[in-house]
């Protein structure tokens, strides 16, 4: 187990257009340092998602979605307060799907304390490497977001050494 407090996973496909968005906001977060965050990248394998997470108190992942909502769109999910619309992920390059590895991990004991997906509203998913202008302006928006998401799970933690 590591001792940062959160640990972000960026994950996409970098060949697949819109599919490389949490890849590349990964990459951005990784430039900024945060302290107590440890930030991943991953190609979505659901099984190496599962060992990434395992023995994590907060966990963020940030991956294209494609849900039918305007392209650029960021959705929130908190696992904590409602299930995982298996709808989201409908178009998905991955074997063994987030749903499926949040699903057997949450059966095994490894699901973290909370777990956030930043899903971000892809248009293209065709092969290529440039992510269209609407996803890239989701990715330069997508730090202050996980920035809030760090914050929010900082405050918890010192509301509990307080009490």
């Amino acid at each position: 187990m590591n001792d940062a407090n959160t640990l972000v996973i960026g994950i996409g496909n970098e060949f697949r257009s819109d599919d490389a968005a949490g890849l590349i906001a990964a990459r951005k977060l990784k430039e900024i340092r945060y302290e107590d965050v440890d930030i991943e990248e991953s190609a979505g394998d659901g099984a190496g998602l599962i060992d990434m997470w395992t023995g994590r108190k907060n966990v963020i992942l940030i991956d294209a979605v494609l849900s039918g909502a305007a392209p650029g769109t960021v959705h929130r999910l908190e696992l904590s307060s409602r299930l995982l619309p298996a709808e989201f992920f409908k178009f998905s390059t991955h074997l063994f799907s987030i749903p499926q590895a949040i699903y057997l991990s949450a059966s095994l004991g490894t699901l973290p304390d909370k777990l956030i997906i930043l899903g971000i509203e892809g248009k293209s998913f065709e092969a290529g490497e440039t992510v269209s202008g609407e996803a890239a302006s989701a990715i330069n928006n997508i730090e202050k977001l996980v920035l809030s998401e760090i914050k929010k799970s900082k405050k918890g933690k010192e509301k509990i050494l307080n009490e």
